[in-house]
């Protein structure tokens, strides 16, 4: 117990529950309940009447546990080395990872049931113990921005806005959480999670992925940091338009006679035009990264390829929002639905796993002693990117209304994803051998 807290407490090692976490919530809960909400859905069942409420605990875990607790990891050891600031007092950064764990398996275990008075209670709880992990974990990194040495980077603004986000997302999902258990349903009125998903993916999480990808980017390709006048304009075109589209959500969830379709619909353009720009500025797509070794050099292909993925969801955001436009109609569900997920499984997902490549010491160590995961990466990349085409193109038919070769497509790309994800955590956690110690050294020799 006493090496356990001492693990804790030492602050390089604070990050790793985080990751550890994450990897559970995805290949447990995350990808294996899509897959079988998609299957339910291609046979026409709906789950005993909960598959609606299962749903919504589907993407959220997949946000918030999966996508969320390896941002936050990263953030808690990213931002204050990046900043020259520690995160004080240490013990909130174990403190966030108990309220934000508790609240995500509070809320997998009650959100189907809630309707049930005792368990809409806890549904309340498990909202507001997330609201304070997330309020904290913004009052942390506000603070290492604020008070850190000055950076050219431009990364600054977008862990702000990142921080800031996951709270507003958090307290709105605390007080829509609140109004549904009031009502005795399981399920956050649609609006409004939608509202809440689309901050957590787009406030939160590319934000924090383009922060490090500003900070890093250059230092692995050797060249400038990427200019700032038109990086802060894409940044707050970017957050403007979020803004937006999340307002226009609530309006409507609270004034149903009100028309937002075309506020919503020009933000949905806005954001998208934002990340083209924002991939533009990064120079991902150019170059060689001569500042990594060979070893490293082979994840590249998962933060590249990652970032084509992003590229075909802005493409596709801004043809769908100015199809909408013209037909002067609004937005499909799976329209939407399709670039999410093109965004938190192609792009996202596989930036994590390719920075977890590059980055994270324990698969360092790896690459050094010539573990260079030659086999796994190929074969995680090769899964993951079936797994997106099956998952955003089966959005698509269902959108054409080919309603059951969409959903079984679907089903499809989720058990291509836990493949992905079974084989990246069997390599994270496979132990790593101890360095070897020379014959010198163990005689006592110099």
């Amino acid at each position: 117990m006493a090496g356990l807290r001492s693990f804790i407490q030492r602050e390089e090692h604070q990050y790793v529950p985080f990751i550890a976490a994450a990897i559970i919530f995805g290949l447990i809960i995350g990808f294996p309940l899509g897959s079988v909400l998609a299957h339910a859905a291609a046979q026409g069942s709906s789950l005993g009447g909960r598959w609606q409420a299962l749903a919504q605990v589907h993407g959220h875990i997949q946000l918030m546990g999966w996508l969320g607790l390896f941002v936050m990891g990263m953030g808690f050891r990213l931002v204050p080395r990046f900043t020259g600031v520690r995160i004080r007092p240490a013990a909130l950064v174990p403190l966030t990872f108990v309220l934000m764990v508790s609240g995500l398996l509070l809320r997998t275990a009650v959100q189907p049931f809630a309707d049930e008075r005792p368990l809409a209670v806890l549904f309340v709880t498990a909202a507001a113990l997330e609201a304070a992990a997330a309020l904290i974990f913004c009052a942390a990194m506000l603070r290492c921005l604020a008070s850190g040495r000055r950076e050219r980077f431009l990364y600054s603004p977008f862990f702000a806005a990142g921080a800031v986000w996951i709270a507003v997302a958090a307290v709105l999902a605390l007080v829509s959480v609140a109004d549904a258990a009031g009502h005795s349903v399981p399920t956050i009125a649609v609006l409004r999670s939608n509202a809440v998903s689309f901050l957590q993916l787009y406030g939160f999480v590319l934000m924090f992925i383009f922060a490090v990808s500003l900070r890093t980017f250059p230092i692995f390709f050797q060249r400038r940091p990427a200019q700032y006048q038109l990086t802060i304009a894409a940044w707050a075109l970017a957050n403007a338009g979020i803004a937006i589209y999340a307002a226009a959500l609530i309006w409507k969830s609270y004034d149903h006679s009100a028309d937002v379709r075309l506020l919503q619909t020009v933000a949905f353009l806005v954001v998208g035009v934002a990340l083209v720009a924002l991939l533009a500025l990064l120079r991902i797509f150019e170059g060689r990264p001569h500042r990594l070794r060979d070893s490293a050099r082979r994840s590249m292909r998962f933060v590249r390829s990652a970032y084509a993925w992003l590229l075909l969801a802005a493409v596709l955001q801004v043809f769908f929002s100015t199809q909408a436009l013209l037909d002067q109609r609004p937005l499909t569900y799976f329209q939407t639905d399709a670039v999410r997920h093109f965004l938190a499984l192609g792009f996202v997902t596989t930036m994590i796993i390719g920075m977890a490549l590059l980055v994270l010491p324990r698969l360092a160590m790896k690459r050094a002693q010539g573990r260079t995961a030659a086999l796994v990466a190929p074969v995680v990349l090769i899964l993951l990117h079936g797994a997106t085409a099956a998952r955003g193109i089966g959005a698509l038919l269902v959108d054409e209304a080919r309603i059951e070769t969409g959903f079984w497509t679907m089903t499809t790309g989720g058990i291509a994803a836990i493949l992905a994800m079974m084989v990246f955590a069997a390599y994270l956690l496979w132990p790593s051998r101890p360095p070897e110690v020379t014959l010198s050294v163990r005689h006592g020799r110099p």
